[in-house]
């Protein structure tokens, strides 16, 4: 199992400051990700940005979000099971870990292996 990059608490994120990462317009990786799932990515970690000052860490000093479908849906003007689409292509991406259970979403770090 691939170990995830969760973002953890009181760390800058110079990668994020910007909302879209550079790897998604440089690292062949993200060549096929679709615009949607980088747009769904860029909402999800500018939410998870914004949890630190809400309380959103769990016991590992992880930074998670809380984001309903019912909220994605109306932010991304889409349907269920297009939200339902694309958290799941950001976990192929591993850009995104979903704990079902405690509906917490965790955004993960982009990997960085373009070279410049």
């Amino acid at each position: 199992m691939k170990t995830q990059l969760r973002f953890k608490e009181g760390q800058d994120y110079p990668e994020q400051q910007n909302g879209s990462p550079k790897a998604f317009f440089h690292d062949p990786k993200y060549r096929d990700m679709s615009v949607n799932a980088r747009y769904l990515y860029m909402i999800f970690t500018l939410r998870m940005t914004e949890s630190q000052n809400k309380g959103w860490i769990d016991d590992d000093g992880n930074m998670y979000i809380i984001y309903s479908d019912e909220d994605l849906m109306k932010e991304m003007h889409c349907k269920s099971c297009t939200v339902d689409k694309l958290k799941n292509e950001l976990v192929e991406f591993d850009l995104l870990s979903m704990e079902r259970h405690s509906n917490h979403l965790y955004p993960l770090h982009v990997s960085n292996s373009y070279s410049h």
